[in-house]
């Protein structure tokens, strides 16, 4: 009897411990760079109180990095279960990719704050600033995409670039591309500029490169290069950069050049104050860029047209649970959009397009 009895509190204990390392749920996100920010403010406050610990990249700066995990409780959806949460932004056409192949990533393993260890696991959801049509990695059935916002990507110029630059043309651009690099005085008008001004390119995991070639129907193989501090020269590049060696080459570089940012990168090259226009216009109007807030009008209304939507992207076969994160990761990416410095959401801009480089549309009310 007495063994009949222990065996079954044994059974029971094994049941307990067996639903105790259930009770936690863990969600995996990769995908575009541009939106980290926007995301480490939503995902936090997703958790408010219940938030147990973060570990980041930047520890001083968790919204910047490139990869996050969180972990605490987010009863309004999952009750006292435990909820975390890993991110690695390793760009918009690799987030892609990463669900329809079913590639592992590359995770902080642990929301301990200074953990560098890592873990490699499956992408659940992923960021996007480009549509999946846009991408080589389409699939059957094709991902589910819910758009939640709009974001431009600037084009901006090293600190060793002449103030005399402040414009790139959709013909300059296809010309730059090809060749790398062009005589600056192709930018100034000034036949007395007869430096080269270089081209820096992402690398063909981001979205914000397949947004302005598409933009400026670039084709063939773009020619780029990338600085060299040692030899403070440029140096030919075959494969692009990452936003963050993209942002320090042009803070080093003495020497002309242009890249493409978006805003959470672009800011912190010379203050932001190495934003150049697109056949003419800027996106915003304020008279320097600004990490706090900006006027997007020419985004908002169609003046400026090198800009991309913000996409979620699952699988279609994605669990209820992760259906309802995804939804409230959302609202919380809307609210917080209301007042970003960077991005817009959908209900604030007045145009539409159906593809990159696709023709905008304003929208009739």
């Amino acid at each position: 009897m007495k063994s009949s009895k222990l065996t079954m509190i044994v059974a029971a204990s094994v049941v307990l411990a067996a639903a105790s390392a259930k009770a936690e749920k863990v969600f995996n996100l990769s995908g575009a760079v541009a939106f980290r920010d926007t995301s480490y403010r939503a995902i936090t406050a997703l958790y408010g109180a219940n938030l147990g610990s973060v570990n980041a990249d930047t520890p001083g700066n968790p919204a910047s990095s490139t990869r996050v995990t969180w972990t605490g409780q987010i009863p309004n959806l999952f009750g006292p279960e435990v909820v975390t949460i890993h991110a690695n932004y390793n760009g918009a056409v690799a987030g892609i990719q990463d669900l329809v192949q079913n590639r592992n990533v590359s995770y902080r393993s642990s929301p301990t704050p200074g953990d560098t260890n890592l873990i490699n696991l499956p992408s659940d959801l992923a960021y996007g600033s480009v549509f999946q049509a846009s991408t080589a990695f389409t699939s059957v059935p094709p991902l589910t995409d819910s758009k939640f916002g709009v974001t431009p990507v600037f084009f901006v110029k090293s600190v060793g670039t002449p103030a005399t630059v402040t414009n790139i043309t959709r013909q300059q651009l296809r010309a730059l591309a090809a060749n790398g690099a062009l005589p600056l005085r192709f930018f100034t008008g000034d036949a007395a500029d007869t430096n080269l001004l270089y081209y820096i390119s992402r690398d063909p995991s981001a979205g914000q490169r397949v947004i302005i070639e598409k933009e400026s129907t670039i084709t063939g193989t773009p020619q780029f290069y990338q600085w060299s501090s040692n030899a403070l020269e440029f140096v030919v590049d075959p494969t692009g950069r990452n936003s963050t060696q993209i942002r320090d080459q042009l803070n080093a570089a003495t020497k002309p050049a242009i890249s493409f940012l978006t805003g959470v990168d672009a800011v912190n090259v010379n203050g932001g104050q190495n934003i150049i226009g697109y056949n003419g216009p800027r996106a915003f109007l304020n008279a320097a860029y600004s990490s706090v807030t900006n006027d997007l009008t020419p985004v908002i209304y169609g003046q400026y047209s090198q800009w991309g939507y913000e996409h979620i992207f699952v699988r279609s076969t994605a669990s209820a649970d992760l259906i309802t994160f995804r939804d409230a990761l959302l609202g919380a990416i809307d609210t917080d959009l209301q007042t970003s410095a960077h991005s817009l959401p959908i209900s604030k801009v007045k145009v539409t397009r159906n593809a990159e480089g696709g023709v905008v549309n304003p929208i009739v009310p």
